[in-house]
């Protein structure tokens, strides 16, 4: 089967206006698809359509409200990555100092190179030689010439947990044996499996903001783990939402400083898009701005 055929500016316009969409400034139209493809923005149309099955909208959805869902999705994912980066920076520290203090502590210091070391010995196999790869990123950096250069190309543990992707340090403690897991979650005040799940959905979070992937009107996945007293008594929320992981996002930050800020910028942001997005498609319940308040955060897990 052929694949579909390319269309150019104009032939997209003229797609968009025989499905059903209001384009009453077509410059402005043709200045939005030279910068954000007619694929990308085609995903902030699903909601308008008139069936699942339907490429046709409903009556008089115009370009700019399609165009205002994908800015809403876009400042969404900027302040996100923000925030996901200081996260991220913390459990990378707590991981791999945790780590060093429980089995590193004998010369010559390398002991997170062996596998013994850990209780899932495939994953971590395949974790660290996913970390080869990850390394190469960074071949040109001063860490990374000093440490082949003086050490054999081998680095501790903690160094090696900055240069690692979310997903590998996720992977990583997941590799962990149960007990040294549970020290490190101990320091955070949750279970080993929330905190397993928080660092897996951190890293898929982080993946769809960096990538630019749409979150707006998209189902999240793994589900956010959650205390079940937690989830019978806000009933609204979906664990599979983005609301959901903006809670997680928010718990997991490591200052309550930090909390604030993303909690504040949030709601401005909505504020600022409350008449043009629908809440439900992104899991806000009604009470979404008490919900994120530290003193209520404490009950999530």
């Amino acid at each position: 089967m052929d694949l579909k055929k390319p269309y150019t500016i104009d032939e997209q316009i003229k797609k968009l206006k025989d499905h059903g969409v209001v384009i009453s400034d077509e410059a402005f139209a043709r200045n939005v698809l030279q910068k954000v493809s007619y694929y990308r923005l085609s995903g902030y149309m699903l909601q308008y359509r008139l069936s699942t099955d339907s490429h046709e909208m409903i009556k008089g959805i115009r370009f700019e409200d399609i165009y205002t869902v994908y800015c809403f999705d876009e400042e969404i994912r900027s302040l996100l990555r923000q925030y996901i980066e200081k996260a991220e920076f913390f459990y990378k520290d707590l991981i791999g100092n945790k780590f060093a203090e429980l089995k590193c502590q004998t010369p010559p210091y390398d002991q997170h190179y062996d596998v013994k070391n850990y209780y899932d010995k495939v994953g971590i196999t395949k974790t660290l030689q996913n970390f080869t790869k990850e390394k190469s990123y960074y071949k040109d950096s001063a860490i990374v010439k000093h440490h082949f250069n003086k050490y054999a190309d081998k680095m501790p543990v903690w160094v090696m947990l900055e240069l690692m992707t979310c997903s590998s340090v996720s992977l990583f403690y997941h590799a962990l044996y149960i007990s040294d897991k549970n020290v490190i979650a101990t320091q955070v005040g949750i279970s080993t499996s929330t905190l397993e799940n928080h660092l897996h959905a951190l890293s898929v979070l982080r993946n769809k903001c960096s990538h630019g992937v749409r979150l707006y009107n998209s189902t999240m996945n793994p589900p956010v783990k959650f205390n079940k007293s937690f989830l019978r008594n806000n009933t609204a929320i979906r664990n599979d939402s983005l609301f959901a992981y903006i809670l997680m996002l928010i718990k997991r930050l490591p200052s309550d400083d930090e909390r604030k800020q993303l909690r504040d910028k949030l709601n401005r942001i909505v504020k600022k898009y409350e008449k043009d997005i629908d809440l439900n498609l992104i899991g806000f319940p009604q009470n979404y701005r008490e919900l994120m308040y530290i003193k209520n955060l404490k009950n999530i897990t």
